[in-house]
């Protein structure tokens, strides 16, 4: 019986240890993972051609932790940074805050749940631009993988670019330049699609006709959130 009670200990200690351990080391590999998300697509590739069993490769996590634990930690962190703003991102991540500190488990993923569907929406337009312009990376799975970095890179490039529209032009009713913010969207989105989607063996044209289709899609977020 005491074999079996210190047996069942270690077993309970090794599973903390090991869920420890893997929650620090995506949160260590969130910010190299994110950067080449943002400046360089293309070398997540391997990552979203099959399912890697250690959650990551290198430096580089797998798109499913990078998406959760990377919308879970930028909320909570907006949230804290601008506790007096107010916009939608800042009250979805007090939210979330909220519901974390409380345990409520559910509640926080119903709350991040609006984010997962927009990348649900990523991954349906990477796949139909594959599919119209018969790319060799046009499976429903990558769409998916991709659209999970592509997220975190999308909100990240729209949170840079409202400050940065101004540069260009006057803040509307909402103290932002629309058209500047849905123009670096659509560039970003174009650069993005063809870094993560598009391979050697694809012809130009179209790879090109495969971003300016998933730009105009991704863009139209960007207008509808701004008209």
């Amino acid at each position: 019986m005491a074999d079996d009670i210190s047996s069942n200990g270690r077993r309970t200690l090794g599973v903390i240890d090991g869920a420890l351990t893997q929650i620090s080391l995506a949160l260590i590999l969130l910010i190299p993972t994110m950067l080449v998300a943002l400046v360089r697509p293309g070398l997540l590739k391997p990552q979203i051609d099959e399912i890697q069993d250690e959650g990551h490769r290198g430096w580089l996590l797998a798109p499913g932790p990078f998406v959760v634990i990377g919308l879970f930690a930028g909320l909570v962190l907006i949230s804290i940074a601008a506790p007096d703003a107010s916009c939608a991102m800042i009250t979805m991540g007090e939210g979330v805050r909220e519901a974390a500190g409380e345990g409520q488990l559910w509640r926080t993923a119903s709350i991040m749940l609006p984010m997962m569907l927009v990348a649900l929406y990523i991954a349906a337009v990477f796949f139909a631009s594959g599919q119209i312009w018969r790319l060799k990376r046009r499976g429903l799975t990558p769409a998916v993988r991709a659209a999970q970095y592509g997220l975190l890179g999308f909100l990240v490039v729209l949170t840079l670019a409202e400050p940065a529209s101004l540069l260009v032009g006057p803040g509307g009713g909402n103290n932002v330049f629309a058209p500047a913010v849905i123009a670096l969207v659509g560039v970003w989105t174009g650069f993005f699609q063809v870094q993560i989607m598009s391979g050697a063996d694809d012809v130009a044209w179209r790879r090109a006709g495969a971003a300016l289709t998933a730009a105009a899609a991704v863009s139209a977020i960007a207008f509808i959130a701004y008209s």
